[in-house]
């Protein structure tokens, strides 16, 4: 999978224009606020319909501005497509994949592929279980949209009975209409467990390799999904789900939300038999973080048959020589989106490479010579 070009209209601080991106790798170099997040993020909004740094459509219109274009043409191993979203403010974004324009978020999913790697993503590591479940969510619902449609029937049942909790005079009020949601809750819950649990079985393995490579083989990562419902298919899980809301109703009742259930969830993550959440160094946290990524290239492409875009938003001087030039040259069927504050030694990139320089949301390609 490949981007080919990337076209932009008053999206954050871009100016309108067009840029041609290579096979391989490309870096866009510049200072800092000049436009190179940016352009990578225009990237992966055309591949899951909304930025990964805010939840604000507003924010990516150009200050002062009333609307925002991007459009992304790439290439898969089903041929040729296209990517629209036009934002304008106090509306709703309008999103068309081949021209077709779609009604909801889901049907983005699955025509463009990333994976976004940045700083930041150290969370996925350091911080709560829900950017752990996050994570997992991401990947899902980009390779399964069925995925999609039941974690958000089941978000939206959740919320439900929520409110259900947070209304309801005496716990006899509530038996006499929580059902419903426990039913909904429990059999789109049990479906999202199930594919959760079957994904991290494959990322464990993938992580476990990449972990061992980066590290030298000094390194053992572990990796396990972490859920309070047991079960082996998805009926036993489902069963089991509505116990575990039942069981717990009167506890919900005084706490005024749902205690239990796969908002809940986690994944372990241990090196070496020692919890990297809490113990892990710096040093650790990233090459984990790193680990995950790389394993989550191997998983899609297991599943779709062929890389996603990697986009690499300023990592580099998160990483020694080693592993940049281990990332830098994964594998030359992969198309990187790189961004960097400094010029990148040329000496670690074997792969073709086009460069770009980003100043006051220009982007200009440089000659490519040593």
């Amino acid at each position: 999978m490949q981007v080919t070009e990337i076209a932009v209209s008053n999206y954050r601080n871009l100016v309108k224009q067009k840029v041609e991106l290579g096979s391989q790798l490309n870096i866009f170099t510049g200072n800092n606020a000049q436009g190179k997040t940016n352009l990578v993020e225009s990237v992966y909004l055309c591949c899951i319909g909304k930025s990964p740094r805010t939840d604000k459509d507003k924010d990516l219109i150009c200050w002062g501005g009333d609307k925002a274009f991007v459009r992304v043409k790439y290439q898969c191993r089903y041929g040729e497509g296209e990517i629209t979203i036009t934002l304008t403010a106090g509306a709703k974004k309008q999103i068309a994949v081949n021209s077709v324009p779609i009604a909801k978020i889901g049907e983005l999913m699955g025509y463009l592929n990333c994976i976004y790697f940045s700083p930041n993503e150290i969370k996925i590591i350091s911080q709560s279980p829900a950017e752990r479940r996050r994570f997992l969510d991401i990947d899902l619902c980009q390779t399964d949209k069925n995925y999609f449609y039941s974690l958000s029937r089941f978000n939206k049942a959740l919320q439900q009975r929520n409110n259900l909790l947070k209304t309801a005079k005496t716990v006899e009020e509530l038996k006499d209409t929580v059902f419903v949601w426990d039913k909904q809750i429990a059999e789109e819950g049990a479906r999202v467990v199930a594919k959760r649990r079957s994904f991290c079985e494959k990322l464990k393995i993938y992580a476990k390799q990449s972990h061992s490579t980066l590290t030298d083989d000094s390194e053992q990562l572990q990796l396990t999904y972490v859920t309070q419902l047991k079960g082996d298919s998805v009926a036993e899980l489902t069963e089991n789900y509505l116990k575990l809301l039942s069981g717990n109703l009167e506890k919900d009742f005084q706490l005024r939300h749902t205690s239990a259930g796969c908002q809940r969830d986690d994944v372990a993550l241990l090196i070496n038999g020692t919890d990297v959440r809490t113990f892990g160094s710096q040093g650790q946290l990233r090459t984990t973080a790193l680990s995950l990524k790389l394993a989550e290239l191997q998983i899609f492409k297991s599943i779709i048959g062929e890389y996603p875009i990697l986009i690499l938003d300023d990592v580099l001087s998160e990483l020694d020589i080693t592993r940049q030039k281990r990332l830098l040259n994964f594998d030359s069927d992969l198309q990187i989106l790189l961004t960097t504050a400094t010029e990148i030694n040329r000496d670690l990139v074997t792969n073709n490479c086009k460069y770009f320089t980003i100043a006051n949301g220009v982007c200009d390609e440089k000659l490519n010579k040593q």
